[in-house]
Formats: C-alpha cells, sequence, structure tokens
C-alpha cells in the first residue's frame, strides 16, 4: 500500500503549521515556500483538511490557517485517511468481495500488515513530529 504524495505533502505541511502556529494563523504562501510545496497544491489539500475538522482557514490581510484540533490530537493517520480514504494493503481489509476468503491464508497477512500500519500512523502525531523536526534542525546547525 502506498501513501499518496498528496499525504505525504500534507503531513509536510502541517508538521511547518505546528512548528510556526501561535496565536495567529500562518499564510499558506509561507508555507508552500519553506517546504517547497506548489501553493495550488497546497489549498487544495489544506481545503481538504479544513472539510476534515482538522484546519481552520481566516480570511483577511492577517489570513491563514490553524490547527482546529490541537496538533498533539492530530494523527497522520486522521490526514491520511482524510486524503487517501482507508489504509489498505489488500482489498480484502477494506471489506471488498473475495471469492476467495475462505480458503485463502494470505488474507491474515493483510489484516496484520493493515493493523500494524494503521497503529503506527496512529501512533504519529504531528506535533511530536514537529518537535522531532525542530531538534533536528537545530542539530544541522
Amino acid at each position: 500500500m502506498n501513501i499518496s504524495a498528496k499525504s505525504k505533502y500534507a503531513v509536510r505541511a502541517l508538521v511547518e503549521l505546528a512548528q510556526h502556529n501561535g496565536d495567529q494563523p500562518v499564510p499558506i504562501a509561507d508555507i508552500s515556500a519553506r517546504k517547497e510545496i506548489p501553493l495550488q497544491f497546497l489549498e487544495q489539500l489544506f481545503s481538504s483538511l479544513r472539510k476534515a475538522g482538522i484546519l481552520n482557514s481566516h480570511r483577511g490581510v492577517r489570513g491563514g490557517f490553524s490547527f482546529k484540533k490541537l496538533p498533539e490530537d492530530v494523527s497522520v493517520l486522521e490526514v491520511v485517511e482524510a486524503l487517501d480514504g482507508s489504509v489498505a494493503p489488500a482489498s480484502c481489509t477494506v471489506g471488498a468481495p473475495c471469492d476467495k476468503k475462505e480458503t485463502c491464508a494470505v488474507q491474515e497477512v493483510w489484516a496484520d500488515a493493515k493493523r500494524s500500519l494503521e497503529q503506527v500512523l496512529s501512533d504519529a502525531r504531528i506535533a511530536d513530529l514537529a518537535h522531532k523536526e525542530s531538534l533536528m534542525m537545530e542539530g544541522a546547525e
């Protein structure tokens, strides 16, 4: 199962937002420039994340985006599911019809892989990633 480019870029952008989000919304153009993500693409991603209840958008001169939830409460899994749907290493793990279900030993492997991936992505929180990246950047200076 591949995580889409949309989700990868969105997580990177959310980490950036978490690092710079204080009392004021962060302009999307700033995030786009810092993370080298095309602005129009990022606008589409953030629109989807706003609809999913992860972000707030603010209009006006001091507009931009902020978290609707605390970054500590936003998991990578939530972002991936908002943009890509269910995490599924095989279609049988999301309830797709399968005429081999009763005799397929591999089905358990796919189900275990799905649970493991969901657990890893669920445990990864945007705030933790932002903190870790900040430490990494300090170490690189």
